[in-house]
C-alpha cells in the first residue's frame, strides 16, 4: 500500500537533482530539509507529512544513502562547499524492534546540531552493509518499495544497491579529503569499501547475459534467466553503467539484453 500526500526522502532528493543548474537555492534547501529527517543512528524517515512532520521509520536500505550522493552531486555542480558546514539537528527515537518493519509516529528533534557533513557520514556508516555475497543488505526495500519482502529477514542482498553504494562512496570520498582538516577521517576507507564492492559485484552478480537484481534471504537469486518472473530488471543494468564499477564488456552486454528483452520495438 502507499499512504499518499507525504514528502518522500529519496523522492525529493532525486527530483531536486534536476534543478542543480537552474534553482541552486531551492536544491540547497531541499538537501538540508532532508537532513532534518535523519535519525541519530543514521537512518531516515521514509516519508513524512508536513507541516507537523509525522512520518514513518523503516528498514529501507537506500533512502539514507541519497543524502551523501545528492550532496556530493550538488557540490560538484555548484561548487558550494559551505553546505557541508550547515548545522542541523537529528531526530530522536527508539530504534525499531526486531519484529518491527516500520513505525509511523511523531519524532522529535534533538537539541544538539551537527554539520551536514556529519549527517552524510552517519548515513554512509549506517548504509554500508554486507551479506553473504559481500553485497549490501536489502532490508525493507531498495528504491523499489514493492521488493519489501526480498530481504525482510535481514539476510537478503541487493545488487542494484551495490552499484549505487559504490557510486556514493566514490563521489563522497573527495569531500572527506576536503573536510579532513576540520574532521580528521581517512577517505581511503571509503575507496577501499568501494573496491571491495566492485569485486563482490563482479564475482557474484553476473547471470550470463545481464546482472542479477538481488538475492532473497535464503540466497535464491532474483532477476535471473532461471526466474519465471522478473528475469531482468533494468536498474541493475543501467546502474552497472552509471556507477562505473562494472566490467565494460559485461556492461555493454547487459544493456544489449535490456534493449532486447525490455524495449518494445516499433512496428
Amino acid at each position: 500500500y502507499q499512504s499518499s500526500g507525504a514528502y518522500g526522502f529519496r523522492d525529493q532528493l532525486q527530483d531536486v537533482m534536476a534543478l542543480l543548474h537552474t534553482r541552486r537555492v531551492l536544491a540547497r534547501g531541499q538537501i538540508l530539509e532532508a537532513a532534518r529527517h535523519q535519525f541519530e543512528a543514521g537512518d531516515v524517515l521514509h516519508w513524512w507529512n508536513p507541516p507537523a512532520g509525522r512520518g514513518v521509520r523503516t528498514r529501507f536500505s537506500d533512502d539514507l544513502l541519497w543524502l551523501p550522493y545528492v550532496t556530493a552531486e550538488y557540490i560538484s555542480v555548484t561548487g558550494d562547499e559551505s553546505i557541508l558546514n550547515e548545522n542541523i539537528p537529528f531526530l530522536k527515537g527508539e530504534a525499531l524492534k526486531p519484529e518491527e518493519m516500520e513505525r509511523y509516529t511523531q519524532f522529535e528533534a534533538a537539541n544538539e546540531t551537527y554539520s551536514l557533513y556529519q549527517h552524510c557520514r552517519r548515513a554512509l556508516d549506517k548504509g554500508t552493509t554486507a551479506g553473504a555475497h559481500g553485497l549490501p543488505l536489502m532490508g525493507g526495500g531498495d528504491w523499489n518499495d514493492g521488493m519489501n519482502r526480498v530481504g525482510m529477514d535481514g539476510r537478503g542482498e541487493s545488487v542494484w544497491l551495490g552499484w549505487f553504494l559504490h557510486a556514493t562512496l566514490k563521489r563522497f570520498a573527495p569531500l572527506v579529503a576536503l573536510m579532513n582538516a576540520i574532521t580528521p577521517h581517512d577517505p581511503a576507507m571509503y575507496l577501499q569499501l568501494a573496491e571491495q564492492l566492485s569485486h563482490a559485484l563482479d564475482a557474484h552478480t553476473w547471470d550470463g547475459d545481464w546482472y542479477l537484481r538481488a538475492f532473497y534471504d535464503d540466497g535464491t537469486p532474483l532477476g535471473s534467466h532461471e526466474n519465471i518472473e522478473c528475469q531482468i530488471d533494468s536498474i541493475a543494468q543501467s546502474w552497472a553503467v552509471l556507477s562505473g564499477a562494472a566490467d565494460s564488456a559485461r556492461a555493454a552486454q547487459a544493456m544489449e539484453s535490456v534493449n532486447r528483452l525490455l524495449v518494445k520495438q516499433a512496428e
